[in-house]
């Protein structure tokens, strides 16, 4: 008979394979089959009910988590509540998401379900606003809402704010006067890919429909309108390149709402993660069993779980199986750090990812370790390894991945316990995820007591002997690297409070901007002529008299005017049009897009620059300062790409993003190759 693997243990439930999509998830009701309803979406759901109250002024919400937390499961599991379905719902969750127990009547709601992109809110509103009446009002003669919404949409000028706040406003009102609903749910999912796009266009002010549209729930009163927002990051994480005036306003919208933080507590984490697996606790072996619910005591004892409720933790034990119970804190916040979250753990725990756990599980039940951290060491290396290094200061991945690598012995236990010390290094800013002696025993020997006694033997060998360790006290643990004198992350929040972000992007980018002449080369080619471009480059103010008194002794004049904001583009592209130009064939002028979306670029080159020049204990600091070094060269690079595709205007084949312009009129070139055949027309002509 064939030996029974770990995966025959496992029977994953398909929920837990796939993303959420708001429209097309809320209608396969079997979507929601398996949701686990923890004591914290038990007590966001409780929050969010108040607004359900008679006259509640508590209706507008934005609900913020990391990438993957759960808040799309949560939002679905919301719209189907309002929407009256709460009898269609499996016992389990019925039982917590009861509309007697929470003091509300049941809501019946027209959800109206919106996953943004980097466009205009209105026209995404209007066009679910749409869809969802005309389910409502069936596919007969199209009702008078619906028809009001269409004409909206097909209208040639763009809707304003005020015309979508106030149609919402009359749907709401008409679909409770007509029996349909109670009233209207708006949920927003991804609302931060809109707010990029309205960080990158501020001048549309698109921003101010949400101000709008949450005022108006919060004063529908006895015609209910509930409005919920789904962000990864607050509203000030898309403000950056905004100035101080605008920063303030987009905080005063953001104040319209109230804010769940989505964030589920370690225990309720480990109560999914059971869930996702479903394993057959009665078939893992007995001792296997006795072991993880020790290794569990053990991992609470050091403090890993923190305030978690103990008594859950001990019953999850066997549940989490093959998951070593050292593994399961580290695993939430490496994934929450620098994953994201639910999705990766999930990711991590189902797919068929190199030394994910799938991997792991192909061994057999009989088998003697468990996963353990030096195993996920091996995990992160290999699927996170590249995100970790463009951030290495932040967690020294790169010092760890080194000298993890560059270790070299025969015991393969020495080699498990730098690796278990080098993850968790990576968390080194958690402070309560500690490698002392007493947590790499719980991690690498568990509750073998001789393995235990050679993990004590083995890390003085490393210690006192190979000097690959280093025991940087009970505050600190055992680490990887000697003692370092430089916190980089504090440095570096020093470069952002010291580095003043109103500097022009123009004034730093120009002595890194392409002035080589241009050649026509098909004109001399085909004539023996050399003929060529001066390429020179000014502010917008600077470019009227830099068109009046062009001063060159090369054949003629390329001008791009370095345009910091969209208002200053569209005065340059005023002044390009002009028809006194049509006397100047030899002048060519090209018009880039906006350079205030290069500031972030430009303010993280100043800053590495300015940690260079000001953190003088760089000096004795060897690592820091080859981090600092690998630092300032990535910016520098990630800068020169970002201006290549703004400016650039000598590459033959890649796209050019510079707006031309000849003698008053637009010029069709969007590459290099195109440039110099439009020079070399330009001289056969002259």
């Amino acid at each position: 008979m064939a030996e029974k693997k770990i995966s025959d243990l496992f029977h994953i439930r398909t929920r837990f394979l796939r993303s959420v999509h708001l429209e097309r998830d809320f209608q396969d009701p079997s979507t929601l089959s398996n949701y686990i309803v923890t004591d914290f979406v038990r007590s966001c759901i409780e929050r969010m009910a108040r607004g359900l109250k008679p006259r509640s002024g508590q209706r507008a919400w934005r609900l913020t988590g990391d990438y993957g937390s759960g808040k799309s499961s949560f939002a679905l599991l919301l719209a189907h509540w309002f929407a009256g379905q709460e009898s269609k719902f499996l016992p389990q969750i019925r039982s917590a998401v009861n509309s007697r127990q929470l003091g509300v009547s049941r809501p019946h709601f027209l959800p109206v379900l919106v996953t943004c992109s980097r466009q205009a809110l209105g026209t995404s509103i209007l066009k679910s606003l749409h869809w969802a009446l005309s389910h409502l009002y069936g596919r007969g003669t199209k009702s008078k809402l619906v028809l009001e919404v269409q004409r909206l949409l097909d209208a040639e000028a763009v809707p304003t704010d005020d015309q979508i706040c106030q149609l919402i406003c009359k749907v709401n009102t008409c679909i409770i006067a007509d029996a349909k609903s109670t009233g209207l749910l708006l949920i927003l999912d991804e609302l931060g890919k809109f707010l990029e796009f309205a960080a990158l266009y501020p001048q549309r002010q698109d921003i101010f429909l949400l101000q709008l549209l949450a005022e108006a729930a919060a004063r529908s009163g006895d015609e209910p309108f509930f409005m919920v927002c789904l962000l990864h990051q607050g509203f000030n994480a898309y403000t950056d390149h905004l100035n101080q005036s605008a920063q303030r306003e987009w905080e005063k919208v953001a104040g319209r709402f109230e804010e769940v933080v989505f964030n589920q507590p370690v225990e309720q984490v480990a109560i999914v993660v059971a869930s996702a697996l479903n394993v057959s606790t009665q078939d893992i072996p007995r001792v296997k069993t006795i072991e993880l619910k020790q290794a569990m005591e053990m991992t609470l004892a050091l403090g890993w779980f923190g305030s978690a409720q103990r008594k859950i933790l001990l019953e999850s034990a066997a549940c989490l199986y093959p998951l070593h119970p050292t593994v399961l804190p580290v695993l939430i916040r490496t994934f929450r750090r620098f994953g994201q979250n639910e999705r990766s753990l999930f990711s991590f725990l189902l797919s068929n990812e190199p030394f994910g756990l799938q991997a792991f599980s192909g061994r057999s039940t009989r088998t003697e370790d468990m996963y353990r951290l030096h195993d996920f060491y091996d995990y992160v290396r290999t699927n996170f390894g590249h995100r970790l290094a463009s951030q290495s200061y932040r967690n020294h991945w790169n010092l760890i991945d080194a000298i993890v690598e560059s270790f070299t012995t025969e015991d393969e236990l020495e080699l498990n316990i730098i690796k278990t010390v080098g993850i968790l290094n990576l968390l080194l800013n958690d402070g309560d995820l500690l490698p002392t002696e007493e947590a790499l025993i719980c991690a690498v020997a568990g509750v073998d007591h001789t393995t235990q006694k050679r993990v004590r033997v083995t890390l003085e060998k490393l210690r006192q002997g190979k000097r690959i360790l280093y025991d940087r006290g009970r505050a600190r643990g055992l680490c990887v690297w000697p003692h370092t004198s430089v916190d980089l992350e504090e440095a570096y929040a020093d470069a952002c409070r010291a580095i003043n972000a109103s500097q022009r992007t123009a004034t730093f980018i120009m002595d890194s901007l392409e002035t080589r002449p241009v050649v026509a080369r098909r004109h001399y080619i085909e004539t023996g002529n050399l003929r060529y471009c001066e390429v020179k480059y000014c502010s917008v103010i600077e470019l009227l008299e830099f068109v009046d008194n062009q001063t060159t002794d090369a054949d003629g004049l390329i001008i791009i005017p370095l345009c910091e904001t969209l208002a200053e583009r569209e005065e340059a592209l005023k002044i390009v049009k002009r028809t006194e130009l049509k006397a100047q064939p030899s002048l060519l002028i090209a018009v880039p897009q906006p350079l205030d979306s290069l500031a972030s670029f430009v303010q993280e080159v100043q800053r590495w620059e300015w940690v260079a020049k000001n953190v003088f204990e760089l000096q004795g600091d060897k690592y820091a300062r080859e981090e600092v070094s690998r630092q300032r060269a990535i910016t520098r690079s990630q800068l020169e790409k970002r201006l290549q595709s703004f400016i650039g205007w000598n590459q033959l084949n890649g796209p050019m993003m510079l707006a031309w312009f000849h003698k008053g009129r637009p010029l069709t070139v969007t590459n290099g190759r195109q440039l110099l055949e439009a020079l070399s027309r330009i001289f056969e002509s002259l």
